[in-house]
This record gives C-alpha cells, structure tokens and sequence, in this order.
C-alpha cells in the first residue's frame, strides 16, 4: 500500500508541474533528485511523436537536429528509467519506447515493450536550473493533462480515442464506435460487393526475423442500380518496423473510406484498430491507391467501401 501512495504521490506531482502550478523553492533542493522522483518509472508521451533514439533540445523546448514525427500508437510514449543533470547543465533522461497494441482478446489497446530505448537531452541555461524553470521547458518537450490526444492525431483515430469499441459477435472484429454514421455508415446487414481480384496481393513478408502473412479485400456499400468501382492501383503496406520488433497473430485490421467520383480515396478512418503504427501505414497506403469511380445512372458517383487488412501465421488461414 505505501509503495502504491508513493507512486500516486509522484503522479501528482508530475501532473501538477507539467500543468503549471509551482512548487516552492525549498521542494527541489536538488534538480536531479526531484526530477528523477517525478519521472522515472512514469510513462510520458513525447510532442509529435518523434522518431529516434536520441533527441536533443534546445533551452527553449525545441528539437535540435532532424528528427521525423512518427505515429503516436509506435513512437510517442516513453516509459523514463534514468534522470541526470551534467555538469554542463545538460538534462539526460533515458527510457524505454512503449507500443500500444490492439489486443483482440479484450477489445482494447494495450502497452507493449520492443526493446527500443530513447534518450531526451535538454541544453538547459544555468538560470534554468530549478523545478520552475525546467518544467515550461518540459512542457514543450511532453504532453501534459491538457493535451487531447485526438487534437494530434490524423483524423482517421478520431473515432477510436473517442469512442468505445464493440463487437456484434465473438466471431465478428471489434469496431469503433463511429462519431457520424453518414461517414463511416455499418455494414452488418446491407448489401456489399466485394472487389475479389484486388491488384498486387501481398505474398507472406519476411526479412529474416519475422515471418507473416498478409492479406487484404476491399467491400462496397452498393446501391440499387450502381456499378461499384473497381481498384486499379495502390501500393500495399510493408510494415517493415512491426516485422523486426513483433509478431502478428491473427489481426483484422478494417479502414472506411469514400471513393470519390474522381476513383480518389477520402474521408478515410479506422474501424477495427491494430496498433504500432500498423493503422498508419495501411492509411497512408489507402490514400495512394486509384480507383476507376462507382457509377450512378451512368454517371459518376460516390461511393462508401471498406479495406479488410488480415494478419496470420502463413501456415494458418487467414481470418473471415
């Protein structure tokens, strides 16, 4: 129990400094001390999900080098182990990249390790050596209690960090409860045609490491007296990160998407999540892929389609 209360306490105060409220002077005696007592062991989510394993900040909170803004389930959080202040007031804080994973069993996003560590380095002036000075410039570097992390993310999670995920049976995915059903309208019981020869169907991936298959289909919410489209082009995603760091069991990845009258995918969100970064990367792949468009009454017309993405054991049936 007091291990727990410590460990409360210490979230307190983290949430207390990063939101602003100071501390008296006579609470930091010791930068480092009190740093490491507010951080280390607490998993934080770095602004802009940066990729790397060694960011460098100026005094002023802002990224110093080249560093890319990756996906928040893949690269934003940090889990910090070590505090150091240098003698040439350089802030060292080393943790460890935590993945969020969908996990199918529980219908939620759970924590997952990948061995990946990170290494925050703050170039601090020597008036900025106090708790009050320091935790504006972390607030720059961190997400605080203010952020919404669906005001930083690509639309197509805005359902899924708003809203619960269901599942209408046990054999069926788990799908996001969506926020306009007119965007992302249900399936279940309507009628669907299915594209059945997409173009470049992936064969298994392996890079040395990691073996699985994917595979992939595309539905069409189809209309009386519509010709549905017809996928002509689109690179299919790799995931080449998740295949070094993790393996796949038995994952149903589903995006909704609106081909437009031009063949062009918009409006795109997840229904059924899958996590590290893997929604992302089928996303950024769906908005490339061309379509010849849906036609209504001989005419050009917009049409509602979902991409089922499946990851198995190559040596297992992909799931239906």
């Amino acid at each position: 129990m007091a291990t727990c209360f410590a460990r409360f306490i210490r979230f307190l105060v983290v949430a207390l400094m990063l939101l602003g409220f100071e501390l008296p002077a006579s609470a930091a005696p010791n930068l480092e001390r009190e740093l490491a007592q507010m951080f280390v062991g607490h998993s934080l989510t770095l602004r802009n999900f940066y990729q790397g394993r060694d960011l460098r900040y100026g005094s002023d909170g802002r990224l110093l080098g080249k560093s890319e803004p990756g996906y928040w389930s893949r690269d934003g959080m940090v889990e910090i182990f070590s505090v150091k202040l240098l003698k040439n007031n350089e802030l060292i804080m080393q943790g460890k990249r935590s993945c969020v994973l969908f996990d199918p069993a529980k219908g939620e996003l759970a924590d997952v390790w990948t061995g990946d560590r990170v290494q925050i380095t703050v170039e601090l002036k020597p008036e900025q050596l106090t708790l009050q000075a320091v935790i504006p410039i972390l607030q720059r570097v961190l997400l605080t209690s203010q952020d919404r992390l669906e005001d930083l993310v690509p639309q197509y999670w805005t359902n899924c960090l708003q809203r619960k995920v269901n599942r209408p049976d046990k054999h069926s995915p788990w799908e996001c409860v969506a926020l306009d059903k007119r965007q992302v309208p249900d399936f279940a019981g309507k009628k669907i045609v299915w594209d059945t020869q997409p173009p470049d169907t992936a064969p298994p991936l392996h890079n040395g490491m990691q073996l699985y298959a994917l595979n992939y289909r595309v539905g069409y919410l189809a209309e009386k007296g519509m010709t549905v489209p017809q996928l002509l082009a689109g690179p299919v995603p790799i995931f080449q990160w998740q295949q070094r760091r993790t393996k796949f069991v038995a994952v149903t990845l589903v995006l909704s998407f609106t081909v437009g009258e031009d063949g062009k995918p918009r409006d795109i969100f997840i229904v059924s999540p899958a996590g590290m970064g893997v929604d992302d990367e089928a996303a950024e792949a769906v908005t490339k892929w061309k379509f010849s468009p849906a036609t209504c009454q001989g005419q050009p017309c917009a049409v509602h389609a979902r991409v089922f993405f499946e990851f198995s054991d190559p040596t297992s049936p992909f799931l239906r």
